[in-house]
């Protein structure tokens, strides 16, 4: 989850803006100099922001007017970053980027205070990250937390940091973002920040379920609760890190689920007192479902499901009807790029065209917009296709998720064992297809799947869901391949899933120290896989002459890769798979 804290002045959240606010507009009246009145409009505007964004941008419009009136560049600067500031609460990624763009262009020729460059700075990578431009995100805030730093501002140094590492969690780069949220507690400790402690030690929680180190992430929950009753608090903070927790609890806590169970409660409370935001109550009833499943409780976590599947519908509708606008604003954001970066190419052919002939100079300048106006519109195209794509992948995922829930509620209900087995197959089998989406979308392009990461959440997943525990079962993985093409993935982690599923039901039924090892190679055109356990309930025989489902579809996906298949039952069951490869295309 990707949290953003608006950055600003500690005073926009005190409980006394109208005061603020009011002081500042009679001391505006009485100001005689331009920097003067620029500078009261531009802290009023800041008050404003997120009690009335359309006051905030009225104000800084003034403030604009007076500014460029005056010609003074700091108050310019002033101006244009509490504007930028207001078209940020509105999302208005264009706008933002245009005002950060010119308040920066005027420190090229005027030193700016370090305060105004920091937050002109931040706006940049608010617009580069909503663009999915990482490096660019990154730089632009780490040059902003430098200023913060430079003009002592405390609270913009934490919520800096605190977005660089909310920028690297979202990118998966969570050992990276750790080191940025413990820089935002410490820094948040010095100022008594106890909001910007608590979505940090969230963001702490994040970083070490994505690294699956899950004791660390407890351990961060229990760091987190001395602060989470203090009223400074907000309660959008604390319904986000209710979930948050109730989560890890349900997915790696113990198996009464103690804590899921308390935080959830809370939630509860928390709704019937305040709007805690859609997103917060969607996973709210995500997990409820979870956790009343696992108690038996399951006319509850019917209700729950029923619930979250509604809200969810709701805001998946809002986020479809919201794309039109999503992309137009991001085609505003490129052509406002393009007209400034438009404008300094001709800057410098202007000095060129002092050496040469007029119209040689023009027809080289037509030629070179084309060339660079065609490369921009195929670079703009595949960034929206691979938006959509990896969009298309997130919803195919969420979709087989609640498939899988759904087939999993409804397990609980069927008294027949067989009926029981074969809802069990098919959920697992979803549950494999959904992993293989959602690697699509968490990786760089939307064709290759990050098959290492695939093999070892699915192997850890079938090893929970037969009750086996990581102590006391030797797994072995050896994937020396790191990503596969889409169309090999697919039926490859179909394939493992069927065999380590069939070993998991029938292999260790007599055996002590069961071991499964999953090895997977690329050699000179072709890939093999093995799997292979230390049981002794399968013979060559029996499979050869049986006709079960898992052995048809095996059978069908590896004559679809035009592959063959070995199986060797003299120490165990070793299955071996060989697909032939394609050279990839450059």
């Amino acid at each position: 989850m990707f949290i953003l804290l608006v950055p600003g002045s500690p005073f926009c959240m005190a409980q006394k803006w109208q005061t603020q606010t009011d002081s500042l507009l009679q001391a505006f009246k009485k100001a005689t100099t331009p920097v003067q009145k620029v500078k009261l409009l531009t802290d009023a505007a800041t008050i404003f922001l997120l009690q009335n964004p359309d006051t905030a941008l009225l104000l800084s419009s003034e403030a604009e007017a007076i500014a460029e009136s005056n010609g003074n560049d700091t108050s310019r600067a002033l101006a244009y970053a509490a504007k930028s500031a207001a078209y940020l609460i509105k999302d208005n990624d264009a706008m933002i980027l245009e005002y950060a763009l010119k308040g920066l262009q005027l420190s090229e020729h005027t030193p700016l205070p370090p305060d105004v460059l920091a937050a002109l700075t931040r706006k940049l990578g608010f617009v580069y990250r909503n663009t999915n431009r990482f490096n660019e995100s990154v730089e632009a805030y780490k040059k902003a937390l430098a200023y913060s730093t430079r003009s002592h501002n405390l609270y913009d140094m934490a919520t800096t940091s605190s977005n660089i590492g909310n920028i690297f969690n979202s990118f998966n780069k969570y050992d990276s973002g750790l080191i940025y949220h413990n820089k935002t507690i410490e820094i948040a400790r010095k100022a008594n920040f106890k909001d910007i402690i608590v979505r940090s030690y969230m963001q702490i929680i994040n970083s070490y379920n994505g690294l699956k180190q899950y004791p660390k992430a407890f351990q961060a929950v229990s760091d987190m609760q001395p602060y989470l009753n203090d009223p400074d608090v907000t309660q959008v903070t604390k319904g986000l890190v209710y979930t948050v927790i109730a989560s890890l609890d349900m997915r790696h806590g113990s198996p009464q689920h103690p804590l899921a169970a308390r935080y959830l409660d809370s939630m509860k409370h928390l709704i019937t007192h305040t709007g805690p935001g859609k997103e917060n109550l969607i996973n709210y009833y995500l997990n409820r479902s979870l956790l009343e499943f696992s108690l038996n409780h399951f006319d509850s976590a019917s209700a729950a499901l029923e619930k979250y599947n509604e809200l969810k519908k709701t805001r998946d509708d809002e986020i479809i009807s919201g794309h039109a606008q999503e992309l137009a604003t991001r085609y505003e954001t490129g052509k406002k790029e393009a007209q400034i970066k438009d404008l300094d190419q001709q800057n410098r052919l202007r000095k060129k065209l002092l050496f040469g002939s007029f119209t040689a100079s023009a027809i080289f300048l037509a030629l070179l917009f084309w060339v660079w106006l065609q490369n921009k519109r195929i670079k703009k195209q595949e960034t929206h296709l691979n938006y959509l794509m990896k969009e298309l992948h997130h919803r195919v995922k969420n979709n087989l998720q609640i498939v899988s829930s759904l087939l999993n509620l409804q397990s609980a209900r069927i008294d027949d064992a067989q009926a029981r087995k074969a809802l069990m197959e098919g959920q697992h089998r979803i549950e494999a297809m959904s992993l293989i989406h959602q690697k699509l979308y968490q990786t760089k392009t939307t064709s290759r799947v990050n098959i290492q990461e695939f093999i070892a959440e699915l192997s850890e997943n079938l090893l929970h869901a037969y009750g086996y525990k990581a102590h006391n079962f030797n797994l072995q993985l050896q994937v020396e391949v790191k990503e596969l093409e889409a169309d090999m993935a697919i039926p490859v982690g179909l394939i493992l899933n069927e065999v380590v599923t069939n070993a998991f039901k029938y292999a260790y039924k007599n055996v002590s120290d069961p071991a499964l090892y999953i090895s997977l190679q690329e050699q000179p055109n072709k890939l093999q896989l093995t799997i292979g356990d230390n049981g002794r309930e399968l013979t060559e025989k029996a499979w050869k002459y049986s006709t079960s489902f898992g052995r048809q579809l095996i059978l069908s996906l590896t004559q679809q890769l035009e592959g063959t298949m070995q199986l060797n039952c003299d120490s165990g069951s070793v299955f071996t798979f060989t697909f032939p490869v394609k050279p990839v295309q450059a």
